[in-house]
């Protein structure tokens, strides 16, 4: 047990030999950026199972799509944690609690703007890409399911990445794979047991997102001793980084 707890623990990088630091923080972020992708792979293989090659065909479509917007909140998270960690190593707890509030609050507005414009935009944006009329109402199904619980998305990435940056990186492959299971059982209940289709692919993907990212943000509230999980720190601040000042 202890052994296990030691395992999800915070890594200090400024301890012990380099090496072996890098390669434990490592691994579990590239097994992690693999498991990201199997979400709509499963839709995928799901749906040609129990429902036949046009559902395939409209999940297949709209992984073009969903790749931009996992692109965007990685991009989000890679500059939280790099703030995060920074903070953390200059032990600035007060900076560090204002940097995780800030990420919060974007990614509450990032995840509204995309909840609203891409929902809206979808259809459009499947005709501007020529998507086949046999498919098109389908893979709208599923972009607007999925877009409608983006925040589930967002906070995943976020979140893990300010735990990546706070040094626990196996927590959030952890809470990944959960997941990623839970997207496979729910798939089969929702299509092969409910006929729900495409849209019951969607809705699986959504939820087990939204369960990714509750577990990050329980895991972040059980590590006060390095920050403060406040309200006042709930809010946009405007930060400094060091390594811009170098």
């Amino acid at each position: 047990m202890r052994g296990l707890k030691k395992l999800f623990a915070p890594v200090d990088m400024t301890v012990g030999k380099p090496w072996e630091d890098i390669v434990v923080f490592t691994v579990p972020m590239l097994i992690g950026n693999i498991a990201q992708q199997l979400y709509n792979t499963v839709d995928s293989v799901v749906v040609g199972q129990f429902v036949g090659d046009n559902a395939l065909a409209a999940v297949g479509s709209a992984g073009p799509i969903l790749n931009l917007l996992i692109v965007l909140f990685v991009g989000i998270s890679m500059g939280s944690g790099i703030m995060v960690s920074q903070y953390l190593g200059a032990r600035n707890r007060e900076a560090l609690s204002k940097t995780i509030g800030t990420s919060i609050v974007l990614t509450v507005i990032a995840s509204l703007l995309v909840m609203v414009i891409a929902t809206l935009a979808a259809r459009p944006l499947l005709e501007l890409l020529s998507t086949p009329e046999t498919i098109i109402d389908w893979c709208t199904s599923y972009l607007r399911i999925l877009f409608l619980g983006i925040a589930g998305m967002a906070f995943y990435n976020i979140l893990s990445g300010i735990l990546r940056g706070l040094g626990d990186s196996m927590s959030a492959l952890l809470y990944l794979l959960v997941a990623s299971g839970l997207n496979i059982v729910l798939d089969l209940l929702f299509v092969a047991r409910f006929h729900m289709g495409v849209a019951g692919v969607a809705l699986a993907t959504a939820i087990a997102q939204a369960i990714s990212a509750l577990l990050c943000l329980r895991r972040l509230t059980r590590l006060r001793e390095l920050f403060a999980m406040e309200w006042r720190y709930i809010r946009l601040f405007r930060q400094h980084c060091y390594s811009c000042s170098l």
